[in-house]
């Protein structure tokens, strides 16, 4: 679809344009931590720049080499992301041991706002455009662009007390390296899952997980995709939402309906929504 693509590049635009100034508002207030969180939304340019690239790359028909299609080789790719997002979550942690840490001037604040106000401006655009559309893609991006913005709201509590204290400067820089290695670990992680689980169709598991849905207002269910990993389950769950329900509305009732769904000892694992449009 090109309104999707159209979109997804412009979402990847806006956290290439928002690490940037996370980076130059770094440099210019010494302020480790603020850089550290450039790094971070970078990580999010690459998953989008991963996804659109494999977008196209999956619509190649199968050959010679490839007859079953290429569904493995995207796996292997965000796997080896992963694994780069790893090192650098690595690299990072080990230079802020040797970096000198120094209070910074308060005017950095005023970066720190607008920054929020882009990252949450483009959360919100992506999920309405998604909602249109019924872009799996941008509600994806979406999702990715609202965090980005919560850890830049927690960065920047810490950066006020780097004002008053230089050694929070450090303990920032930590937080968000911390922030990247979990992210690659799951991205190495699910990858991992889908390539080596098996489809599984337990009729008891679906109902359970239909019957917790219908208990959260305006979320609606549309389907459950179990994998089986030997002792657990790794699960996708379509779900159409209203159109009124805002991004931190939707962040909100997911969390809600996980925390419900492993309450139910069903042996799952681990749990992504997919939202398609009612």
């Amino acid at each position: 679809m090109k309104r999707e693509r159209k979109n997804v590049i412009l979402s990847m635009f806006v956290n290439l344009i928002t690490a940037m100034l996370k980076i130059v508002t770094g440099l210019i207030f010494n302020n480790y931590t603020i850089m550290t969180s450039g790094y971070y939304t970078l990580c999010n340019f690459s998953q989008e720049f991963m996804c659109e690239t494999s977008s196209i790359y999956r619509k190649r028909r199968a050959n010679r080499k490839y007859p079953f299609g290429y569904g493995n080789i995207e796996y292997i790719a965000y796997i080896i992301i992963g694994v780069i997002f790893v090192l650098i979550a690595m690299y990072i942690f080990i230079k802020s041991l040797r970096l000198q840490y120094s209070q910074i001037d308060f005017k950095i604040i005023f970066s720190l706002i607008a920054i929020i106000l882009i990252q949450f401006i483009n959360a919100s655009y992506l999920l309405q455009v998604g909602k249109e559309i019924r872009s799996q893609m941008l509600f994806s991006s979406a999702h990715s662009s609202y965090y980005d913005a919560v850890q830049t709201i927690i960065t920047s509590l810490i950066i006020i007390l780097t004002i008053f204290i230089s050694f929070f400067d450090f303990l920032g820089c930590i937080i968000i390296t911390i922030s990247i290695l979990k992210k690659g670990i799951n991205i190495i992680r699910d990858n991992y899952i889908l390539i080596k689980g098996q489809n599984d169709k337990n009729k008891t598991i679906t109902d359970k997980i239909k019957k917790v849905i219908k208990t959260v207002d305006k979320i609606k269910y549309s389907e459950t995709n179990l994998i089986n990993i030997k002792d657990f389950y790794y699960i996708t769950v379509e779900i159409g939402i209203d159109d009124d329900l805002s991004i931190c509305e939707l962040i909100k009732k997911e969390n809600e309906l996980k925390n419900k769904i492993y309450k139910e000892r069903l042996k799952i694992k681990y749990i992504d929504f997919e939202i398609i449009k009612n």
